[in-house]
C-alpha cells in the first residue's frame, strides 16, 4: 500500500471503538504499559493503543495509536502523544509535550514513520494528554466514558453538530 498524508490523517481521524478494553503489561526498562486494541466503526481498520509511562519521572510518557494494516505484514505508528522528556541527540527540539505524527514521505521511504513534530499542544499532564488523544484519534464517546473517563476534576463537554457555543 503506497501512503498518502490524506490517508495517514484519515486512519488518525475515522471514529474507533475500543474492540479489547485497556490492559496492564509487564514493565519494560522501567517503564509501565497499557495496551488496548481499536477497530474503525466501519470494520475497515484496526488499530492498537498503548500508554507508557516512566515509574521514576511522571513526566516522561507516550501514548501512542498504532495501524495495523488488514492486507500487509507489520504495523505503522500513527501518532505519539508525548510528555516533555527531555532532549534527545536525534531530536533535541522538542523538549516539552509534544506530539509525533506520521508522514507518507517516511513511510513509504521505509523510515521510522512518526518524523513530523508539534510542539505547541494543549497538555501537561499525563492525565491531560489521555483526554487529548483519546479526541484526536477520535473514540466513540461511549468507550470514552467506559474506558478513558476524564479526570474528576475536568468537564467532558461535547457538542452536537450543529450547535451554538
Amino acid at each position: 500500500m503506497i501512503f498518502t498524508d490524506k490517508i495517514i490523517s484519515e486512519l488518525i481521524a475515522c471514529s474507533k471503538k475500543v474492540i479489547d478494553s485497556p490492559k496492564n503489561s509487564v514493565a519494560v526498562r522501567g517503564s509501565d504499559k497499557i495496551k488496548f486494541l481499536l477497530e474503525s466503526v466501519d470494520g475497515e481498520h484496526s488499530f492498537s493503543g498503548f500508554i507508557s509511562k516512566n515509574q521514576t519521572f511522571q513526566e516522561n510518557f507516550s501514548i501512542g495509536l498504532v495501524y495495523n494494516p488488514k492486507e500487509e505484514k507489520g504495523k505503522i505508528v500513527l501518532l505519539r502523544v508525548n510528555g516533555p522528556h527531555g532532549l534527545n541527540e536525534n531530536a533535541p527540539h522538542h523538549d516539552g509535550p509534544h506530539v509525533h505524527i506520521s508522514t507518507a514521505e517516511r513511510i513509504n521511504a521505509g523510515l521510522k514513520p512518526e518524523g513530523q513534530i508539534e510542539t505547541n499542544v494543549p497538555y501537561a499532564t499525563i492525565q491531560d494528554a489521555i483526554q487529548y488523544y483519546i479526541h484526536r484519534i477520535n473514540i466513540v464517546p461511549s468507550d470514552i466514558q467506559k474506558y478513558f473517563p476524564p479526570p474528576d476534576n475536568q468537564l467532558n463537554i461535547t457538542f452536537e453538530e450543529g450547535d451554538n457555543i
